[in-house]
């Protein structure tokens, strides 16, 4: 309660002490297509989107500015990002160069990574991901820091409260001299999260004083140990060496308790039972750059380790028991070299090695655990050679191959080719198409995990096809981009763990999975006055994807189905209007129905999850000084308070509300 009314103290202090606003011109840049980018399907998200509020992850800025399909277990719980209908293990993601997948699992929890520490990202979709890494089937996501451009010294700091004892901290110092550059953000989040929420999946019972029935109802209920506290920290310096040479370091700390929710389902009392996992993770990567007028040369080095574990006890009178008690360490070192070469105006080539070297230690100390647990590593080495040609003005075509070993297993070359032509060049409507063959290889989990592991899995492997359209147009007072992309793709050998004989699940090569659809965009402003600016970005996919592999057994009935949790159509619409030092924000998505079970059933309650329309809302004030700068930002999660889930039994919160006040000095 004390913080609410610090907040909101100072936010009447601002409204009765700013005297002088001073107005700054919208700046509008527009770029000359790369040769680099030919043909490649791309979503570039800049610090504007990123930088929404603080208590906005990754996992929330793609799900509404992204065709990606966001699968979240709840608010502040695992968060997988899939492309094009595939799975979370086949999107790469790479921070500052560094893969950072979960050697482990194969995937990343995008609700641990604060949107406010990255300053751009970039989407690659389907056969563009060769350009970034391999192993992604359904697509990459490129996370990068940039140093500060103004000179001096600065300071942020964000205060934000919000619904169910939400309390978010943002603190970033920074500095830029004449060679020295330095960043240091710190973000703190904690919640009770124990959102009411009518579960659908319990019904109770009135009964009169005779004891006879006479109606029921579903029962409203809290969200029970879901609890959250997370530190974040990242300290970034950059070092001007002169004559081109550039030297980077980036040092990423994160500290996570966080309780698992109970499922709707669940009749337990939390009281008497706890879910909880604690998360540390350090990432560092070293650069140094020498850019020369026709060469760049780009070297790094970089370090991960996470320490999780995950502890389900009974604490029943006065007595802890750990009905399940896993811990998993990870390290991961890495090595790179990559090189552009800008041998004339029309042809480039690109070409690098990354090495990684990685291990995972993985046990269960609780009583209950059966079988052994794996401490296994291997080195990883990815090469890369890319050729990009102009042969005239309209047309470019680009060449990747890309060559990975695991350990001692060499992965078939991965080759890609990528072309565009120019159509239309006052609006710069250009043709692009692409095709490019992939592989996965099985994670650490998939060969290795007692019990249940199979070191006789081979890699997942696939053709993908890509073709579009995209457009950009600028006029005087308004502009316009966009694209259509059709791809069409095979997947063979898709890694599945299916439930054996023996009463435990295991990894085996059984599906053969067709992905096909369209993916869209639309991003256009509009100065409609001379303080008054209107800004409207949509997106939209569809995305069937079935599986056509041959039957498992006789009752097998997931020939043909849509694959479980995978929506066919998705959609999002974010819509901004500046007037003065005023912006309302209005943010719109959808997510078509998603079926829980391979035969795509839906005679019973449990067979498919409901489609869903989400509405968010913000307006915020900013206040200007020659010295500083406050904004007040009031935003409304879930207008209209919808119920939806987007895993079974895990119930999403209804409205809800936030608060935050930014100072920058």
């Amino acid at each position: 309660m004390r913080r609410w009314c610090v907040l909101l103290s100072s936010m009447l202090c601002l409204l009765m002490q700013a005297q002088e606003v001073v107005h700054l011109d919208d700046v509008q840049v527009v770029a000359h297509r790369r040769l680099k980018d030919v043909g490649v399907e791309m979503t570039k998200l800049d610090t504007m989107v990123l930088h929404e509020n603080i208590s906005l992850s990754m996992a929330d800025i793609l799900t509404k500015h992204s065709t990606a399909f966001v699968k979240s277990y709840g608010r502040a719980t695992e968060s997988l990002v899939e492309f094009r209908g595939t799975s979370p293990s086949h999107t790469q993601v790479t921070w500052n160069g560094m893969r950072i997948n979960s050697p482990m699992l194969g995937t990343l929890d995008f609700s641990t990574v604060p949107a406010y520490f990255i300053d751009e990202t970039r989407l690659y979709h389907g056969a563009s991901s060769i350009n970034l890494t391999g192993g992604g089937l359904g697509g990459a996501v490129e996370m990068v820091n940039l140093p500060v451009e103004k000179k001096g010294w600065g300071m942020q700091f964000v205060q934000g409260i919000g619904s169910f004892d939400t309390y978010d901290d943002f603190l970033r110092l920074t500095y830029k001299g004449k060679r020295l550059t330095s960043s240091t953000r710190v973000v703190y989040s904690t919640s009770d999260n124990d959102y009411k929420y009518t579960n659908h999946d319990k019904k109770t019972d009135v009964y009169d004083k005779d004891g006879n029935w006479v109606t029921s109802y579903h029962p409203e209920e809290r969200n029970k140990s879901g609890y959250f506290d997370d530190f974040h920290a990242l300290q970034e310096l950059y070092y001007d060496a002169g004559k081109g040479h550039q030297l980077g370091a980036s040092v990423w700390l994160t500290h996570s308790k966080r309780g698992l929710p109970f499922l709707s389902v669940d009749y337990k009392d939390d009281s008497d039972f706890k879910n909880e996992q604690r998360n540390n993770t350090l990432r560092t990567v070293l650069s140094w750059d020498i850019m020369r007028e026709k060469t760049k040369w780009a070297m790094k080095a970089g370090f991960s380790y996470a320490d999780i574990g995950y502890e389900y006890f009974t604490t029943r009178q006065e007595m802890k028991t750990s009905i399940t008690s896993s811990r998993s360490y990870s390290n991961m070192a890495f090595l790179s070299a990559h090189a552009d070469w800008m041998l004339s105006s029309q042809f480039m080539l690109m070409g690098g090695l990354d090495v990684y070297e990685t291990h995972v230690n993985s046990h269960d100390r609780s009583p209950f655990h059966i079988g052994k647990n794996f401490d296994k590593g291997r080195p990883e080495y990815h090469a890369d050679v890319q050729a990009r040609w102009r042969p005239v003005e309209p047309f470019s075509l680009a060449a990747v191959v890309r060559e990975e070993v695991y350990k001692d297993d060499w992965v078939a070359p991965i080759p890609a080719l990528f072309a565009d032509l120019i159509l239309w060049k006052p609006w710069n409507v250009v043709l692009k198409a692409s095709v490019a063959r992939n592989y996965r290889y099985p994670t650490m989990d998939d060969l290795y995990f007692q019990p249940g592991g199979n070191p006789d899995l081979r890699p997942e492997k696939g053709f993908t096809y890509d073709m579009g359209v995209e457009f950009a147009v600028k006029k005087a007072r308004w502009t316009l981009t966009g694209n259509v992309t059709a791809f069409d793709s095979h997947i063979k050998d898709w890694i599945l763990w299916t439930p054996n004989t023996k009463g435990f699940w295991e990894p085996s090569n059984v599906k053969k999975v067709h992905n096909y659809g369209v993916e869209c965009s639309v991003d256009g402003s509009w100065l409609m006055a001379k303080d008054l600016k209107l800004s409207l970005a949509t997106n939209f996919a569809w995305t069937p994807s079935k599986n056509v592999g041959e039957q498992v057994n006789d009752n097998d009935a997931s020939y043909g189905k849509q694959l479980c949790y995978v929506p066919k159509t998705s959609a999002n619409i974010n819509a901004r209007l500046q007037w003065r030092t005023w912006m309302l924000a209005y943010q719109w998505s959808h997510y078509s129905e998603r079926y829980t079970t391979t035969s795509n059933e839906v005679n019973y309650i449990t067979g498919r999850l409901k489609p869903y329309y989400m509405t968010d809302i913000s307006l915020e004030k900013t206040f200007r000084w020659h010295w500083m700068e406050c904004a007040v930002k009031g935003v409304c999660n879930n207008l209209f308070s919808t119920q939806y889930v987007t895993v079974l039994s895990r119930p999403m919160p209804r409205r809800n509300y936030e608060i935050y006040l930014t100072i920058k000095l």
